[in-house]
């Protein structure tokens, strides 16, 4: 096999992170935008000592589970990979991916996965855009990062985004100047029809409860599935009382608030001293009286905050970013042996390897909930479920 070789190849499955494989003599080649059972002409465009990469030169014989994309701008910009899938077949790709990762990364012989929870709204979900500007010869490019990451996809609108955005991304491409202040920017959707933002504070709404956030902040993407994520990781801890909740990267204190019914005392750690201020507001408002808010690095303040041996943790929350908890952390955990442990997190592959970290410290691992949080994308969202043995 060399660069620029054509060839005929059948696709078996769908990749983490999207990509479909297929094989020539059992050599790996794997190529974006493919589906299962597809027959494809490709190019071969990258070659590795263990792998090539492939582009799509003609669909010969189209897999059934493919069906038209919504996006126009669909195989050039780089933020959805799925669209060319029915979204039954989406979760069904991810449910298997979270298994492979847990099977491969975290050595579970048979990972505990359970059905994905799909999104209500397989488009028009998301509540947050970060966008890229650019002034060059023919104007003002507006839009998302392409396939390759290096060049900006100008566009008028983005299928996955929640219509008030658009609707701003509309206003931004008429007045250029606003363009000219920065070249990332950053766009959080209206509420209800009614603003929400308030300066550099942004307002949020889950299962009924108003949060509010610093504009440069984190939140759940998904409009439609945060208040079912917040039901599913309070379900499994609503048939007990628990003394000690810690929430690890608490962000605003989206969960800290909503799990402060079932424990004594709730503590939130966060890095971002804005987010956790506005944690602390937050569960004011709501009149949340048993939650404490600290600023700080989790491996750093769990050690201030409780004698290793002597205080009991009963629940530890773990929504760390994508690249998964620090190693230091992980040790601090396995030291403070909290009873259970809830670890929500975007990334299957980081959380199998903090979770096979921690199995080896006598924990196990009871449950994986996926929930879709990002239709038409390659992310998925789980929430694991350990106890101490």
């Amino acid at each position: 096999m060399q660069l620029k070789d054509r060839m005929t190849i059948k696709i078996e499955s769908i990749a983490f992170g999207g990509q479909g494989v297929g094989r020539v003599n059992n050599f790996v080649v794997f190529i974006p935008f493919a589906a299962p059972d597809d027959e494809l002409e490709v190019e071969i465009v990258e070659l590795k000592k263990k792998f090539a990469r492939g582009r799509i030169l003609k669909i010969s014989k189209p897999s059934p589970l493919r069906h038209v994309p919504l996006c126009g701008y669909y195989e050039k910009c780089g933020g959805c990979c799925y669209q060319h899938l029915r979204y039954e077949h989406q979760l069904n790709i991810k449910k298997k991916q979270v298994q492979e990762a847990f099977s491969k990364i975290g050595k579970i012989a048979s990972p505990p996965v359970l059905d994905p929870i799909a999104s209500t709204h397989a488009f028009h979900y998301r509540g947050k855009a970060q966008l890229h500007a650019a002034k060059e010869a023919s104007g003002w490019k507006l839009g998302f990062l392409d396939v390759s990451g290096g060049k900006i996809v100008d566009i008028e609108r983005c299928e996955i985004m929640e219509e008030t955005i658009n609707d701003k991304i509309g206003e931004l491409r008429k007045n250029s100047k606003l363009l000219s202040v920065e070249s990332n920017l950053t766009i959080w959707s209206e509420l209800h029809g009614d603003a929400s933002h308030n300066g550099d504070q942004i307002k949020r709404m889950v299962k009924g409860k108003e949060f509010i956030l610093p504009r440069g902040g984190f939140f759940q993407a998904n409009l439609h599935l945060t208040d079912r994520l917040v039901d599913e990781v309070c379900r499994l801890v609503m048939h007990e009382k628990l003394n000690t909740i810690v929430d690890a990267y608490c962000g605003s204190g989206l969960f800290s608030i909503f799990l402060s019914p079932y424990a004594e005392n709730v503590i939130g750690i966060e890095t971002g001293e804005q987010a956790a201020q506005f944690a602390q507001r937050n569960a004011e408002r709501q009149g949340v009286r048993n939650t404490k808010f600290i600023c700080g690095d989790v491996e750093s303040v769990l050690p201030r905050e409780f004698v290793f041996g002597a205080d009991k943790i009963d629940l530890l929350v773990l929504d760390p970013p994508r690249i998964g908890c620090d190693a230091a952390f992980l040790k601090t955990i396995a030291a403070l042996r909290p009873e259970k442990v809830i670890y929500i997190s975007c990334n299957p592959a980081t959380q199998a390897r903090d979770i096979k970290y921690l199995s080896e410290y006598g924990y196990e691992l009871l449950s994986l909930l996926p929930l879709d949080m990002f239709p038409q994308t390659e992310h998925i969202e789980v929430i694991a479920h350990l106890v101490l043995l």
